[in-house]
């Protein structure tokens, strides 16, 4: 919320003449903290799977553990998505691309509902969980529109910018 639009500002240094920031800069950093929000959903998807043994452990019922081992599972694959999410809507956040970030969260949460209503009822407690999923991937198909279609970083509108 705060780097991109420092970088967005392009600035002249009165002495060296350099130029420095500007939307190519922000673009840049916006690639960098993308990767790292991949690194760190997949690191921290692969803890959670590491730590799944001591799922036996959370309850004595047995049918507890058995329910609670696929959601345990979805919760470590979106821990990618999560990743590349948070960082693609601060990413909106910072470039004022608020009414996308809204619309994107709106359909989300239609899509979630609809969702909430078909798949717990055949899938139980993973359902609610891949409800969950479809959450979160529209929300990961909002950012990817805004960072490759229509946000100000984009390619084709930065090419408008040069």
């Amino acid at each position: 919320q705060i780097v991109v639009p420092n970088r967005m500002v392009e600035t002249v240094d009165p002495i060296t003449k350099k130029k420095t920031g500007g939307p190519l800069s922000a673009k840049s950093a916006v690639n960098r903290l993308m990767s790292w929000g991949l690194v760190l959903g997949i690191l921290l998807g692969a803890l959670q799977i590491g730590v799944l043994p001591l799922l036996h452990k959370s309850s004595p019922l047995p049918e507890v553990r058995e329910a609670a081992k696929m959601p345990s599972y979805l919760a470590s694959i979106y821990q990618v998505i999560n990743g590349l999410v948070f960082i693609g809507e601060g990413v909106m956040i910072g470039t004022g691309s608020f009414l996308q970030l809204s619309l994107s969260t709106l359909v989300a949460t239609c899509a979630t509902l609809l969702a909430l209503n078909k798949f717990p009822l055949k899938y139980g407690l993973t359902g609610v969980w891949m409800s969950f999923g479809v959450f979160n991937t529209i929300r990961l198909l909002g950012v990817w529109l805004h960072q490759t279609k229509n946000g100000p970083l984009a390619r084709r509108n930065l090419e408008k910018t040069q």
